[in-house]
């Protein structure tokens, strides 16, 4: 049984619907799926022409693929050009990501694959999301949500899996709004997760100290000494069939991840880790997988993939961007939703 995922192109000013387009010319990302594409039919066939144009040869044409057709004002079609991002870009990139999560909803779709959009034209556009995995969230009804990031190493085929305890926020908010509460409802989510669309039953997770050096015993930051060491040692009671390690110093965290992607698949590293800040995060995620990982947005009632990169326009348009981001979430989202629905 093959699962129905829709993919809604993006910003049509950016790399969203080049990188879409690329990515499904490989015959390997899309005999796992049937793949749906969310757009406006005359924007995804002059990206199209216009990659051809540039000389790419390995594209996939519209034309092979069902389109689930967003009608766009003329007004907003007159304004929309790659590389030049603005509200009328914002205005169509919403519509699209909006009908792929209506139709999914309704049954239409296991899965959504969404190509990247700009948050600022969003903004200009009247839409006040702070991005998509809140706009999915919100349409679904879920409070109980995240923002995990998944990447499977070229060098060693070992996997990182990392959950954000935090997301868009300052970073002077940050120690503010941890709490226990949160970071239990994020833990609680982790585990589920790996369970559920990982197969992973026992896993082993690492938790990311705050404070430099984890605090040092007080030294240099309380809140490791105050409550996180007590907070977990009241979720290892809770979750024994779960080893929590932590809260490790985050300057240390990242050292056997980095081992085990780049060298030694074999050495022993955490199912998945538990970052408390966004940059605490990414940094290393971008740093090991810039072109590999992926975004997923846990906690909703189907499976939520995007390429861990952004809109471009500095190259929207030239035939330059790279899918190899966009054919990972595609086959993430492909083995999710196999995984969770199939059974």
């Amino acid at each position: 049984m093959q699962m129905e995922i829709a993919i809604p192109i993006g910003d049509p000013a950016g790399i969203g619907p080049e990188v879409v387009l690329k990515a499904l010319a490989d015959p390997e990302i899309t005999q796992k799926c049937q793949i749906t594409l969310v757009g406006e039919r005359t924007l995804l066939e002059a990206a199209y022409i216009n990659l051809l144009q540039q000389g790419v040869e390995e594209i996939a044409s519209p034309s092979q693929f069902t389109l689930l057709d967003i009608p766009l004002d003329q007004e907003i079609m007159e304004q929309i050009e790659p590389g030049k991002g603005n509200a009328a870009s914002g205005e169509a990139s919403f519509k699209f990501l909006d009908a792929a999560i209506r139709e999914t909803l309704a049954g239409g779709f296991q899965g959504i694959v969404t190509a990247p959009i700009a948050k600022s034209h969003w903004q200009a556009a009247g839409y006040n999301y702070p991005g998509q995995t809140e706009v999915l969230a919100s349409r679904s009804g879920c409070d109980r949500f995240g923002m995990l990031f998944v990447g499977t190493s070229p060098h060693t085929g070992w996997r990182l899996i990392t959950l954000l305890a935090t997301t868009h926020i300052p970073l002077h908010q940050v120690s503010e709004t941890l709490t226990p509460e949160l970071l239990t409802g994020k833990l609680d989510l982790l585990i589920d997760t790996l369970k559920q669309d990982f197969g992973i039953e026992s896993p082993t997770i690492a938790i990311s100290g705050l404070n430099p050096h984890s605090g040092e015993d007080g030294q240099l930051g309380r809140e490791e000494k105050d409550w996180m060491q007590s907070w977990l040692m009241m979720q290892q009671h809770n979750y024994p069939q779960t080893e929590l390690v932590g809260p490790v110093p985050p300057d240390t965290l990242w050292v056997k991840p980095g081992q085990a992607w780049f060298h030694d698949s074999t050495i022993k590293t955490a199912d998945g880790y538990l970052a408390l800040y966004h940059d605490q995060g990414l940094i290393p995620v971008k740093l090991m997988a810039f072109d590999q990982a992926i975004n997923t947005t846990i906690g909703l009632p189907f499976i939520r993939t995007s390429p861990d990169h952004g809109t471009a326009f500095d190259i929207a348009g030239k035939g330059v961007a790279k899918a190899e981001s966009m054919k990972a979430a595609i086959q993430l989202a492909s083995e999710l939703t196999m995984r969770r629905f199939s059974g």
